[in-house]
């Protein structure tokens, strides 16, 4: 597992102690708006482009909502 994976992990771990739906519907639209431009992408650099976004976006959404709680 990389490094970023593990620091997302973690953080995810600590919004699951404070688990309420409403921030994680907010996070699953920030992903999945993100994965489906990957999907649709015509290239492989398109592709890992955008995935690389969504997790970027993934992790930023649980930064917010951990500041929140």
């Amino acid at each position: 597992m990389s490094f970023a994976n593990e620091r997302i992990e973690r953080k995810y771990h600590r919004f699951l102690e404070h688990y309420d739906p409403r921030h994680a519907v907010k996070l699953d639209g920030t992903f999945m708006n993100h994965l489906t431009s990957a999907i649709r992408a015509s290239s492989p650099n398109e592709r890992q482009q955008a995935l690389d976004r969504a997790i970027e976006a993934y992790e930023n959404a649980v930064d917010e909502v951990l500041y929140e709680i």
